[in-house]
C-alpha cells in the first residue's frame, strides 16, 4: 500500500508514530505473525532521518509557548519503543539474525532515548503547563503526558487468547 520512501518525517508527532508502529511490527514478527523485516528497517530508518533532522532544528529549546506537548509527547512515546523494540530483537535472535542494518539503526537510535524523558519533564513541570499552548489542547496533552508515562499500556500489543 505504501511505499517505504513515503515514511519520511520531520514532524514530532509523525516520528512518534513511526518508531511505534515499528515496535508494533517487531512483536508481531517475534510472535511470528509477520514477515516484515523490511518494512521494520523500513520504518526504523526512516525515524532515524526525521530524528537527525529534529535535533538539529532543537525545537525543545523553545519555550513553552512556541511548543505544542501533544505533538512532543508523541514522539516521547515513540522513544520509549526503541528499547521495546531492542528488547524483542535480542528475544527473538534468529529471526532477526542477517539483518545488520536493522541492528546498526538501532544502536543509532538509541543515543536519541534520552530526549524522552527531557520532554517528559519539561511538560511535567507546572510552570510550563500554564502555557497557552498546553490549555488551548489541554485534552490531548493530559492523556499523551499520561501516555508517555506509561508507554507500555499503549505500545505493547497485547497475548493471544
Amino acid at each position: 500500500m505504501l511505499e517505504a520512501s513515503s515514511f519520511g518525517t520531520a514532524d514530532s508527532l509523525g516520528l512518534g508514530g513511526l518508531l511505534s508502529d515499528a515496535c508494533r511490527v517487531a512483536q508481531l514478527m517475534q510472535r511470528g505473525a509477520c514477515e516484515g523485516g523490511d518494512l521494520l528497517e523500513s520504518l526504523l530508518a526512516a525515524a532515524l532521518d526525521g530524528l537527525s533532522q529534529v535535533s538539529r532544528q532543537g525545537d525543545w529549546r523553545q519555550p513553552a509557548s512556541r511548543r505544542l506537548a501533544f505533538r512532543e509527547l508523541g514522539l516521547a512515546i515513540g522513544l520509549s519503543a526503541i528499547e521495546l523494540i531492542q528488547r524483542a530483537v535480542r528475544a527473538e535472535r534468529d529471526r532477526f539474525a542477517g539483518r545488520a542494518d536493522l541492528h546498526t539503526c538501532l544502536e543509532a537510535l538509541a543515543s536519541y532515548v534520552v530526549l524522552g524523558p527531557a520532554i517528559e519533564s519539561f511538560w511535567l513541570d507546572p510552570k510550563n503547563r500554564r502555557s497557552r499552548t498546553w490549555s488551548e489542547h489541554r485534552d490531548i496533552n493530559e492523556v499523551m503526558l499520561a501516555t508517555s508515562l506509561i508507554p507500555e499500556s499503549y505500545l505493547m500489543l497485547r497475548p493471544l487468547d
